[in-house]
């Protein structure tokens, strides 16, 4: 690998550190360190590049190595970053702007990124361009590989036939995603999306489900499928399948949507702006109904 580049599992967690990177390593890694680091982030999960600093192109570029980098699903003026399509502001101070004008708990509940489309986005890249300075809005990952592990035999012969109806927001979510205005919504139908699938690089068995978008499993009645998805995230949530960030200036987080959820912590001050900038990672093996 780059001599630049420093990696390390991240002690009492499944996720990696990667120090080292920056715009100038970028130009710097060969397609051997490529394939290594993409080989790394599969297994660890979510890669941390700390404190990497990058620009909006050295994000698009880092975000490129592990897979395309389409254009986001919402394009408001908000939520751009000009001149780069393939990037989110995803900001503390952004209010539901076709809903009740109120601000948004933008990502502060368990969830993965996507779920209500047949093939949602592999990872999901995200850097830190302005962080309360009082400290605060830690991102938090569950490991869905090994949540899977840890649940008694019995129960994972329960689950195992469960499909998910996934939503764009369920009602029975814990919050309110954006209300969206005629055209947004790229799929309408529920996307149907197995609770427990075999991840398609490693072959490891985990848990995929979305709290804030499934109402159903296919099936089973909401009450009796909430109650399901109640104890499933319990479970997945317990502190000793849970890695918790804490951001620190120009850092760099990407994860793997197929074994991981994630929420942020809304702990800060309200009047202090938390601005991230998002890109979403698609590698050829997204999974739909299969």
């Amino acid at each position: 690998m780059t001599t630049r580049l420093v990696v390390e599992p991240l002690a009492g967690s499944f996720a990696a550190r990667v120090s080292g990177m920056n715009d100038g390593a970028l130009d710097e890694i060969s397609p051997a360190d490529v394939e290594m680091l993409h080989e790394l982030w599969v297994n660890a999960a979510v890669l941390c590049f700390a404190e990497a600093n990058l620009t909006s192109a050295g994000l698009v570029r880092l975000a490129s190595m592990f897979g395309e980098v389409r254009p986001q699903p919402l394009q408001r003026d908000e939520y751009k970053v000009p001149g780069y399509p393939q990037l989110r502001v995803v900001s503390s101070a952004h209010l539901d702007t076709f809903g009740d004008g109120l601000p948004l708990r933008t990502g502060g509940s368990w969830h993965t990124d996507h779920s209500q489309l047949s093939h949602p986005p592999s990872g999901t890249i995200l850097s830190a361009v302005q962080i309360p300075g009082e400290g605060g809005g830690d991102t938090s990952f569950t490991d869905q590989r090994g949540a899977y592990d840890g649940l008694p035999v019995d129960v994972r012969e329960d689950i195992e036939w469960l499909v998910g109806e996934h939503v764009y927001n369920s009602r029975y979510a814990v919050r309110r995603l954006q209300k969206l205005k005629p055209g947004e919504v790229p799929e309408r139908a529920p996307s149907m999306h197995p609770l427990v699938r075999r991840h398609p690089i490693t072959g490891r068995k985990l848990l995929y489900f979305n709290p804030i978008r499934i109402e159903r499993f296919v099936g089973l009645d909401d009450d009796t499928s909430q109650a399901i998805l109640g104890n499933l995230l319990a479970h997945c949530s317990q502190e000793k399948y849970v890695y918790r960030h804490r951001w620190s200036p120009g850092d760099v987080l990407l994860w793997d949507n197929r074994q991981t959820m994630h929420m942020v912590d809304h702990d800060y001050v309200s009047d202090t702006e938390r601005i991230m900038h998002r890109a979403l990672v698609y590698t050829g093996t997204e999974w739909g109904l299969t």
